[in-house]
């Protein structure tokens, strides 16, 4: 086995992918935490099974201890499943690279991973911030390709209607897709930017239902979301400020959700 070196981002792989053809659904920290929700609920719902870890050092020199003794570094995931009318790739991860190189060259070997794995079309999420909380929260998507945009509309996303500056690999990462020979698009779905908004996750999730033709529940979700809250307002006054979006280790806990800044 190849030791890696640290000078870059490396994927230790567990399995090769099984899938036809899957979509790429990318969810990382962000506004709202709208992305890292969704996918999160994905792989927890439909016990997505995990395939390759990414590892970098564009992520910060710190590891967690947790309670069991183990350590635990921060890492992205990669996961597959077959759903009822589409197989997904899905990506879930603790954090963003700090830096904008660092996010570049991640986006670059999850894109890279994802072609070699068959992916046609890649799928990241982010927040749309919006002043106040929206009962039925809009979708938007912008796409590198006029027949991804037509599925996408048909499914209920929209125009954005003016230029929306994308910060992150949730722009980054579709925007980088045709170099790999994929199409890419963003799904921005509207949140007042609420630590942990259940509201954009859910829309999010219902329109993810439409394109895989995958039926969903949303009870544990929102479940989950009220536990993380009660934890988040009790570390709060403990933070220190960063510009970094809260870490969120993956499975940290079997019951609920650990949200590390």
């Amino acid at each position: 086995m190849e030791h890696p070196t640290f000078t870059e981002s490396f994927i230790r792989v567990k399995k090769k992918p099984s899938l036809k053809k899957p979509l790429l659904i990318v969810g990382l920290p962000g506004v709202g935490l709208v992305s890292k929700l969704a996918v999160d609920h994905l792989v927890k719902e439909f016990k997505a099974e995990k395939v390759a870890t990414l590892y970098s050092p564009h992520f910060p020199n710190q590891v967690l201890a947790m309670k069991s003794g183990r350590l635990r570094s921060f890492s992205i995931g990669f996961y597959e499943k077959k759903f009822k009318n589409r197989d997904v790739l899905l990506v879930r991860g603790d954090l963003q690279p700090l830096t904008v190189e660092g996010q570049f060259e991640v986006a670059a070997k999850i894109l890279e991973y994802a072609r070699v794995a068959g992916c046609v079309d890649a799928i990241a999420m982010a927040g749309y911030a919006t002043p106040e909380k929206k009962a039925k929260p809009a979708i938007y998507c912008a796409c590198t390709d006029k027949g991804l945009f037509k599925r996408m509309n048909s499914f209920g996303a929209t125009k954005p209607g003016k230029i929306v500056p994308i910060v992150g690999m949730a722009g980054v990462l579709p925007a980088m897709a045709k170099l790999y020979e994929m199409n890419g698009c963003c799904l921005l779905v509207e949140t007042p930017g609420t630590p942990m908004d259940a509201a954009g996750a859910k829309a999010l999730l219902e329109f993810i239902s439409k394109m895989t033709g995958q039926k969903m529940a949303f009870a544990t979700l929102e479940a989950r979301v009220k536990k993380a809250e009660k934890l988040f307002a009790r570390m709060q006054p403990q933070q220190t400020p960063t510009l970094q979006p809260p870490a969120i280790p993956e499975a940290v806990s079997r019951d609920a959700l650990r949200y590390i800044r």
